[in-house]
Parts: structure tokens; sequence; C-alpha cells
């Protein structure tokens, strides 16, 4: 894998942005996609996206989406002992947080903390019990930092590889960030018979919200997401659904999208024509697929994806051969699109 590429993935986990405070990602992003692309266009939520025009006239829309948000914390409450008080933005696991390090996000600053509980919740792994540790002694040093109700925090996970994985915060998610701007990148040269929409949305942690609002800002003809599931590959057997290192997901079902069968078979025929390894896969979770899918009068859409260990914590974990098959898997299906295949993608439930 490319160092530019490690390099890529480094820079995007390491920005703050939980749901409903991604400009931090967003504005990352956008540094990245301006330069590749003929604008760039925001729904009114904060979802970010590059347009490469076709130059045909009334040219059908590939939507290409990621998203920016990562689960995190925002502080409801600033004890008198300089203790914080969090609820959580996203499904983060309890059992994830007891003595586990923080960045807090202030108006103005960054300031790190450390989670402590009590003996029970230590003990029961119960996040009610937990609070942030700012290392200061009361409610009026910890308005010294610029902390304050309403602030965004999130585990501090830095980035690491190890051997051919990679490991870091909020990476399942915006290893998807970071294959937007790749296939985008590599499709910069290409005359494509359609005007193609690449970017990422924000708040699909709380319920795919900038999907949907992205969606009705493009309004698409066809969809890929960009999004991962957990591996359950821990066990060691050879039948896991979701493995590392086995290539890009053939996401056949989810709890948000019954799949387009063709788009589905598509996705297949690809990989075997280019040896690309992928690998079957469903999962009970829901994507942004869930919503662009089904908005208007529906739009065929296929999940290009791959899976995680330990997902929503610190050190979420991928495999970068994972990531090279998703980034060559989506680049081949979108090279080898026009406009009478997507019509045909639209007709395949008929």
């Amino acid at each position: 894998m490319e160092q530019k590429s490690i390099a890529l993935l480094e820079e995007l986990t390491q920005a703050i942005g939980i749901s409903g405070d991604e400009k931090e990602v967003s504005r990352k992003m956008k540094n990245h996609l301006e330069k590749l692309s003929d604008e760039i266009i925001y729904d009114n939520l904060g979802s970010v996206f590059a347009v490469k025009k076709c130059g045909k006239e009334n040219a059908k829309r590939v939507m290409v989406c990621a998203h920016m948000d990562e689960v995190g914390f925002m502080l409801n409450e600033i004890g008198d002992n300089g203790l914080a008080g969090v609820i959580k933005i996203g499904a983060v696991s309890d059992a994830a947080l007891y003595g586990s390090r923080v960045r807090v996000k202030t108006r103005t600053d960054e300031v790190h903390g450390i989670i402590v509980a009590d003996e029970e919740g230590a003990a029961k792994a119960l996040g009610k019990n937990m609070k942030i540790d700012l290392g200061v002694n009361d409610s009026k040093e910890v308005a010294k930092l610029g902390v304050m109700v309403g602030d965004s925090a999130v585990l501090d996970g830095s980035f690491m590889t190890l051997g051919n994985r990679a490991i870091a915060k909020a990476i399942d998610a915006r290893f998807g960030c970071a294959l937007a701007i790749e296939i985008l990148e590599a499709l910069k040269d290409e005359c494509l018979d359609f005007d193609l929409y690449v970017g990422a949305s924000v708040m699909e942690e709380i319920g795919q919200r900038g999907g949907t609002t992205a969606t009705g800002l493009i309004q698409p003809d066809l969809g890929i997401v960009l999004d991962g599931g957990a591996a359950n590959d821990y066990a060691g057997k050879s039948n896991a659904v979701g493995q590392l290192g086995k290539g890009v997901l053939v996401r056949y079902y989810d709890k948000g999208m019954m799949p387009n069968r063709a788009l589905l078979d598509e996705l297949v025929s690809v990989c075997e024509s280019n040896q690309i390894d992928y690998q079957h896969y469903y999962s009970m979770n829901l994507t942004d697929a869930a919503w662009i899918h089904k908005l208007f009068a529906g739009c065929p859409t296929l999940h290009v994806g791959i899976c995680a260990r330990n997902p929503h914590t610190a050190n979420a974990e991928i495999d970068l051969h994972d990531y090279e098959c998703a980034k060559r898997s989506a680049l081949e299906v979108l090279k080898g699109l026009n406009a009478s295949k997507i019509d045909a993608f639209k007709e395949a439930n008929r």
C-alpha cells in the first residue's frame, strides 16, 4: 500500500468529528477534493461532495458516499469537583470506556482527559457512572481550560500500523472518506458517461441524517456507499462472516437495505475479472444506503466496504489489503458504468 494512502488514513482518523460536529473532517476533505473536481457542494447539514461533470446534457448522476462522523460524547455536566459528565453520541460500548484517554474539543482548542469511575462503575462497566477527569480540582479550573457543557469528546486513539493492519479511532468509518478521495483522484482524468458526486455525509452514526439530505441535494440515479461492518473472525472459524484480509465485502443483506441484485452481481463480476479478493457479508446494522436507496423514486445502491475489529473504540482495526480491494473494485465498477447500464440497474427488479 502506498505511503500517501496510509498518511491520508492517519490525517482523517485523527480529526475530531462526532455526529453534528464534523467541520474539522469536512475541511480536511474539502482540501483534498477541491483539487480533483469541478466544484464542491454542501447540503444544509454539512455533508460535502465534489462534483466531476461529464459535460453531457441531462447526464445521469452517480453518488459515492462515505460518512465523516464518529461516535463519541457530549459534555452535559461540569461537577464542583471538576469532573465532567457526558452523554453518548452514537453506539459507544460501556466496556470500552473505563480508564480510556479522551480528547475534548473546546470552542478554540483541544484538551486531554481520562475516563474515571467509582468501583461499581468500573467493575460492571456502567457508562452512567463514568466521568471525564481533566486533571483539575474544581469547576472554576475547568472553565479556565475553556471547557463547557456541549463540547465534543472522543476516545483518544492514535494511528499506528501493525503488520498489514491499520489501527486508530474512527478508522472503521473514515477509511471510506480516504477511499472517496482516492477514488476521485484515480478518476480525475477519466472521461465518464455520467456526472460523478464523491464525498461524505454527516450524522450517519445517529440515524443516517446526512445521507438523507445529501441524497435530496444530489438526486442520484445510482449510489455507492463506502462503509464497513464488524469483523466476526476472532474465534478463528473459517466460515466466519467478516474476516480481516479476505477482501472487499459483498454485502448481500443488512437491516436497512435489500440490495439491488444486478449491482451485487456486477461487484462480484468485477472482482472475479480483476482478481480482486472478496467475501460475502451480511449485517444487522444500518448505513447511509438505508436512505439513499429508497428516496424519491428509488436509487439502485451498492455497498463497497470492508470489515473492522473493535469498531467504535479507540483502537478499531482494518486490513490494508481489504482497503486496496475495496478501492480497486469501486474504481472498476465506476469505470464500467454508462447511461444505459445505469438504466438497466434501475429496471433490474421489474
